[in-house]
């Protein structure tokens, strides 16, 4: 059943390097990247993209976003309808076609590093790696006091020094991995709790 998948693909992204905690062991210049992502991430309010999930064979399904601060909702329409919120510790997936509603907690999973508020690379998180080139930016992060219980790595495009998040990499502690693709990156109004309540 694919909302019992959505966070067991296949594939598992190598880190590049490894931290016990904040920015410590990074030589400047990934430190100042590190800096551009979190300030970046602060700096997002309420926004709405579209979603691309890859599945561990090819397929993928595809939604829209709506992100705030700590909270985020995707709505997945194509080919099977579901939704999926991660808000208030945990992540909440209903599966319209079939009724099921899965629940699991942040804590053990990669989309919690992403919706720290605020976004402080010094304060729980670990910055595992950092990889730069022209035109985009990657970088990887895991719980500082516990990184066996997930890594999340973070792709931006970087063009004219502003960055735009394109995906999303994570592994959780059991070794299953999401990947999530954006696109259309739009701010939007504040929305209503409903747009964050617990799928049932």
């Amino acid at each position: 059943m694919r909302a019992h998948r959505l966070l067991s693909l296949g594939f598992v992204l190598g880190l590049g390097g490894c931290a016990t905690g904040g920015l410590s062991g990074l030589p400047a210049d990934q430190r100042t990247a590190a800096r551009r992502v979190e300030h970046y991430l602060d700096a997002m309010g309420p926004m709405r993209a579209h979603v691309v999930q890859t599945w561990p064979d090819g397929s993928d399904s595809r939604g829209t976003l709506v992100y705030v601060p700590g909270m985020m909702h995707v709505h997945y329409g194509l080919p099977r309808p579901m939704d999926m919120v991660a808000a208030r510790g945990h992540i909440t997936i209903g599966d319209a076609a079939t009724g099921s509603v899965t629940r699991l907690s942040l804590a053990r999973n990669p989309l919690g590093l992403l919706l720290h508020v605020p976004m402080r690379f010094d304060q729980g998180i670990a910055v595992t790696s950092v990889q730069q080139g022209p035109g985009w930016l990657q970088l990887s992060v895991s719980e500082a006091d516990n990184p066996s219980q997930g890594r999340l790595t973070m792709q931006f495009a970087d063009h004219d020094g502003a960055l735009s998040l394109l995906g999303l990499d994570g592994v959780d502690a059991r070794k299953h991995a999401l990947v999530l693709h954006f696109t259309d990156w739009t701010p939007i109004a504040p929305p209503g709790p409903d747009a964050f309540r617990d799928p049932t």
